[in-house]
């Protein structure tokens, strides 16, 4: 295993997926790329979408600061990265043309369906990904 994708939210869940992403990627001194997604879809009406957008990307950036934290002393190479799209459709998309080994990703996030057993992003992640998923609860 080389390389591994973590995409975030800034949950509880996504939380507990970097920690699970930390330990198998200190494991195998694999490389790491914590992730974000701006979802613009659900703003396409909206008249002040870019403003909108805009500051997704700025709490994105904040958010992936945070989270590279969280490897620190880590050994091997972290990245980060933020795009815009369909969440699940630009993790999926992410992936696979990183060449990724593993998707680590919590069972849900911050959005409207969170209380469902497993996130509608990740139950799409698993469906449609060639690459292998891990799933933190």
């Amino acid at each position: 295993m080389k390389k591994i994708l973590v995409p975030i939210d800034g949950s509880e869940w996504s939380t507990r997926a970097l920690l699970k992403a930390r330990e198998i990627a200190e494991a195998f001194l694999a490389d790491v790329t914590i992730l974000t997604v701006i979802d613009s879809i659900r703003y396409l009406d909206m008249d002040y979408k870019f403003d909108v957008v805009r500051d997704g990307i700025d709490l994105s950036k904040q958010l992936l600061e945070q989270s590279k934290k969280m490897f620190e002393g880590y050994a091997g190479n972290v990245d980060t990265a933020h795009i815009i799209g369909d969440v699940a459709e630009e993790i999926i998309r992410y992936a696979e043309n990183g060449s990724y080994d593993l998707i680590v990703m919590g069972s849900r996030g911050l959005g409207v369906f969170s209380r469902t057993i497993l996130g509608s992003v990740s139950h799409k992640v698993i469906q449609h990904a060639k690459t292998t998923v891990m799933i933190v609860k």
